[in-house]
């Protein structure tokens, strides 16, 4: 059980709601030995942190320069490896904000889908190297959903299960250009940024495991929806506790080695349809 006291989480936007609950659950499962708290805010970040037990360290998902100084700092000596990534950290607008749809695409992407990836693709390799049972586990959201995706034809480049990233890519940058030219209901997107962020973040969740799975990595890739829960996020309209969002993340970080799960997407402790 030795090594089991030693394995390393970190979780993103974990200074509040469901990553909050996230980190908390992990330290409580008493299956790792130091869950790093990742979020933009340094006061939040610490004081939370501080509250688990957990560590602070900075990263803001919009800035790759603080995604590439974050995943340096895991792969240094001070931590040095890496048995679980929780990505939480998300932005959504409020309904009521006044920034125009075509405004809100690139900052929400730019967090919830580029960010997220940037840094999966950073700490893999660590995951693969040092991890004891790794696990990837990706916080998307049912608002993800392929159905929300009107044309046919795109929704299956989405759920094509020889889709590879740079076509994922394309169809991000697809998405963001018939958004500028105000035509992306007309081509048949949704009318989400949030969701269609989660839509890619599901997309590349899939791609991710097939990759590790035929690259031989031991490194399990799954992406769950909380639901709707009682967070800032929601205004605090969800009727669902922050901590049972939690459990979904928490089933997927914490399933045992010889777990089948991969590729996934799991919702209400299940898995689901996209």
């Amino acid at each position: 059980a030795l090594a089991t006291t030693q394995r390393v989480a970190v979780v993103t936007g974990s200074n509040k709601g469901i990553g909050y609950c996230i980190a908390e659950q992990l330290l409580d499962s008493k299956q790792f030995a130091r869950v790093i708290v990742a979020c933009r805010n340094k006061e939040l970040g610490m004081e939370a942190a501080a509250k688990l037990g957990g560590e602070f360290a900075s990263l803001d998902l919009a800035d790759s320069a603080s995604i590439d100084n974050f995943a340096s700092f895991i792969e240094s000596p001070r931590v040095g490896r890496l048995d679980c990534l929780v990505n939480n950290g998300a932005i959504a607008f409020k309904d009521a904000d006044p920034t125009p749809f075509a405004e809100q695409t690139a900052p929400t992407l730019r967090v919830n889908y580029f960010g997220t990836a940037r840094l999966t693709d950073r700490l893999l390799p660590l995951l693969c190297a040092t991890g004891e049972n790794p696990q990837v586990v990706n916080v998307a959201s049912m608002a993800g959903r392929l159905g929300q995706i009107q044309d046919p034809v795109l929704r299956a480049e989405f759920a094509d299960p020889s889709l590879t990233r740079s076509r994922l890519n394309e169809l991000v940058h697809k998405f963001e250009n018939d958004v500028a030219e105000g035509a992306h209901q007309e081509r048949g997107w949704g009318r989400s940024n949030y969701g269609f962020s989660k839509l890619a973040v599901i997309a590349y969740t899939k791609m991710r495991a097939r990759e590790e799975m035929s690259a031989g990595s031991p490194v399990k890739v799954n992406c769950c929806c909380p639901g709707y829960c009682d967070t800032d996020m929601t205004s605090h309209r969800g009727p669902r506790s922050p901590a049972e969002g939690a459990c979904n993340a928490v089933l997927l970080a914490l399933q045992p080695p010889d777990g089948s799960l991969n590729g996934e997407f799991i919702r209400d402790l299940n898995c689901a349809v996209w």
